[in-house]
């Protein structure tokens, strides 16, 4: 088992990630505005259920504050990995944080493994196909795992001391009392039950010591999810979704709003984005595949590295758990744009 740091250099600006060329595991040390950030990827084994997660931590090279930093964990949707949305993690790094990003082993990049960038976008429209059309198992993959995923990220906090260890950089700068958890698609599912949405029963999947959920596309009603599964959800969230970000299942993009309505008061912040698709123009880090992921578009990849930051700096970074004076902060400094800012 070996662990990995990367360190060639490219430059990117802050709200501009989008337009870049996406990292790759050669391409891991980046400079942003005088910022320069560090990825290591390592691989931890869970005896409890015999299983190995690669994971990628991303962090400033020079952190701006003394002491222990928040900490991110963010969850891949089903058709990437923990190599993708370096638009977000990048942007978080460079303003203090420290990001990790597992691979779940239900990952389609993985599944869907190496070769020419169309055929590896075929094998992945196949696999989504098959999905779409019912069929469980196809190459070992399937919405089963889903239990897997929560489980991933409780864990990887469970190793939080064992990380430091095995990336002697962040030795001691992990702050374990502000942690925040996000995801983007089926991540954002994850996301959700950390932050007590629950198919199976209050409290199953829920990690206290998460201080608040980011929610890119969630899953709304339907499936696992019944109009009940929010009632033990804790907060702070955001959600972010737009006119054009359809389910998978051809569900209107306005059922990506059921966990902030059905969600207990004074939990939630929505941020509704005019026109966007489910990939807003590149937060992945790459276009990917299908016409409901949209085409590239930096201005949308911009709000939702501005909407998202400020949110961890609201509610992580800062400790707030005060959801109205959040979304008053981001209805005024998105108070031009062609979007809609709501809080329950």
């Amino acid at each position: 088992m070996h662990d990995l740091l990367f360190a060639l250099i490219y430059s990117v600006s802050f709200g501009s990630s989008a337009s870049q060329p996406a990292s790759t595991p050669e391409n891991n040390q980046v400079e942003t505005q005088q910022v320069r950030v560090v990825e290591h990827s390592i691989e931890l084994h869970d005896t409890d259920r015999n299983k190995d997660l690669s994971i990628r931590i991303v962090y400033p090279e020079r952190f701006s504050e003394d002491g222990p930093a928040p900490t991110i964990v963010f969850s891949h949707g089903a058709g990437g990995s923990g190599n993708f949305y370096n638009p977000l993690a990048h942007h978080w790094a460079t303003s203090g944080y420290i990001v990790i990003l597992p691979t779940h082993s239900d990952s389609l990049v993985e599944s869907a493994g190496e070769g020419a960038d169309s055929s590896r976008r075929e094998r992945i429209r196949e696999i989504l196909k098959r999905r779409r059309e019912g069929e469980r198992g196809v190459g070992g993959l399937d919405f089963s795992y889903w239990a897997n995923r929560p489980r991933d990220v409780s864990f990887i906090i469970d190793q939080l001391d064992e990380i430091e260890t095995r990336v002697p950089a962040i030795e001691n700068r992990i702050d374990h009392d502000r942690i925040g958890v996000g995801g983007h698609s089926y991540g954002a599912f994850t996301a959700q039950l950390i932050g007590g949405t629950d198919p199976l029963g209050p409290g199953e999947f829920a990690d206290p010591r998460v201080r608040c959920v980011l929610l890119i596309s969630p899953q709304g009603v339907g499936g696992l999810l019944t109009e009940s599964s929010w009632d033990s959800f804790v907060g702070p969230a955001l959600t972010i979704s737009g006119d054009n970000d359809e389910g998978r299942n051809g569900e209107p993009a306005i059922w990506r709003r059921d966990g902030f309505d059905r969600s207990p008061e004074n939990t939630h912040t929505l941020m509704w984005i005019e026109d966007a698709y489910h990939n807003f123009g590149g937060i992945s880090g790459r276009i990917l595949p299908g016409p409901d992921q949209g085409p590239a578009n930096p201005v949308h990849v911009q709000y939702v590295q501005d909407a998202t930051n400020a949110f961890w700096n609201h509610h992580l970074r800062n400790r707030s758990d005060d959801v109205d004076a959040f979304a008053d902060e981001l209805r005024k400094s998105l108070a031009n744009e062609p979007i809609e800012i709501e809080n329950n």
